[in-house]
């Protein structure tokens, strides 16, 4: 079995016990490459040195970086996690894909721009990277199944899908991605939006909305 060396940009803090957050994405990330038993972190990085080095000794990580391009320079990474905020995302994975790194699994929302997504998406395909987002119901056995028994016919013929979130730019996509998977990934004909702005509004310091209607 190939060993997968794996970096992670964006340790998060270890929160306090009894906070509802509990702890930083990075430490799920961690957990699940630590579960899988062909790969292993190697490198960390995070602009905190506190953060990175408690990550570090969480998941006996041997290098730590308090920059990330410097982790990608002296480090031979297969796969890396980004588990920074939205507006760091693109240039991150666009770093990544330059740098050699064949697989990049960066957290939701895909970044803070359309723009930006664009170019995450030109950069990987260009430098033949896999890029991956952290939508991972789909893999879910009560998702999987309710989409079984969908297609066996067991509770009727699909005519409609219905989601009710927060906010579509980051929870919301969650039900964007369900949507698809339970209708065999189908692309939309049209797409219609109602968004309310009245009130600021932030998710991890983007403006979203208040209420809004999508079809």
């Amino acid at each position: 079995m190939v060993e997968l060396k794996v970096g992670i940009i964006g340790t998060g803090k270890r929160k306090v016990r009894g906070d509802a957050m509990g702890y930083g994405m990075a430490y799920h990330h961690a957990a699940a490459y630590s579960a899988l038993g062909n790969c292993r972190i190697v490198a960390c990085a995070d602009i905190v040195r506190e953060n990175v080095e408690a990550f570090a000794e969480a998941y006996d990580v041997p290098s730590v970086y308090l920059d990330y391009n410097k982790m990608l320079r002296k480090e031979n990474l297969g796969m890396i996690s980004v588990c920074t905020w939205p507006h760091l995302h693109a240039q991150m994975v666009i770093d990544c894909a330059e740098a050699g790194v064949r697989a990049v699994h960066c957290e939701k929302p895909m970044a803070d721009t359309w723009g930006g997504a664009k170019r995450m998406v030109e950069a990987c395909r260009k430098h033949g990277v896999q890029l991956t987002f952290d939508h991972q119901r789909r893999f879910g056995r009560p998702f999987r199944l309710a989409r079984e028994l969908v297609k066996a016919g067991e509770i009727g013929d699909l005519v409609r899908l219905e989601g009710s979130c927060g906010d579509i730019y980051d929870y919301g996509t969650h039900y964007v991605d369900m949507f698809g998977f339970y209708n065999d990934e189908t692309p939309a004909e049209w797409v219609m939006g109602q968004v309310d702005y009245s009130k600021e509004k932030l998710i991890f310091g983007m403006p979203v909305e208040n209420h809004s209607v999508y079809l």
